[in-house]
């Protein structure tokens, strides 16, 4: 009888067929629940982003803080490097950080809670060209989420506007425009 375990090339191909289909139903429930703001789930005593107190750096020690990102699109992406879903997103978080590095009014920001010596040494961070970052003071409870990946996307005002646990394919089309939108609304 012949078998997916005695055939090691079969089994290859149908692991990676599971894997893609698995992936697209990802982004397909991601795509799907990109919405208007009033369909947002709300963080938990949310005022605004900006007016939440904390700082975070890059791994060479420039700092911010929340209230840097005034008037900006901010997607803030919250992983660890000991977390397998994190690490096998990071390329999609790269691809949107990508399409707008060079706009001023969307920030794509990728912060873990562990320290910059444990990102620095973890291999990811030398295969990526975006910045990653690393909170500096405590992660205000806010964005301090059960589950890892946890994206946030805020608008111009500070406010959420969309929230997601786990992997999904962030510089999907649909996710750019989204942004596009949003970083061309007028400020309230």
């Amino acid at each position: 009888m012949n078998s997916i375990a005695t055939k090691p090339i079969t089994g290859f191909f149908c692991a990676v067929l599971l894997l893609l289909l698995l992936e697209a139903g990802a982004a397909m429930l991601l795509v799907s629940s990109v919405g208007s703001a009033d369909d947002a789930p709300a963080l938990p005593r949310m005022t605004r982003l900006h007016d939440l107190q904390a700082t975070f750096s890059d791994l060479g020690g420039q700092s911010f803080t929340l209230a840097d990102l005034q008037d900006k699109v901010v997607v803030i992406n919250l992983w660890a490097t000991w977390c397998p879903p994190c690490r096998a997103e990071m390329p999609f978080l790269e691809g949107l950080w990508k399409k707008f590095q060079d706009n001023e009014q969307v920030r794509v920001l990728c912060i873990s809670k562990e320290t910059p010596a444990e990102v620095r040494q973890d291999p990811l961070a030398e295969s990526l060209t975006m910045p990653l970052y690393v909170f500096t003071s405590p992660a205000p409870p806010e964005l301090d989420p059960e589950g890892l990946p946890t994206t946030y996307i805020f608008n111009r005002q500070g406010k959420v506007v969309f929230a997601h646990t786990g992997i999904a394919q962030w510089d999907a089309p649909e996710i750019v425009a989204y942004l596009e939108a949003l970083a061309q609304a007028t400020s309230n």
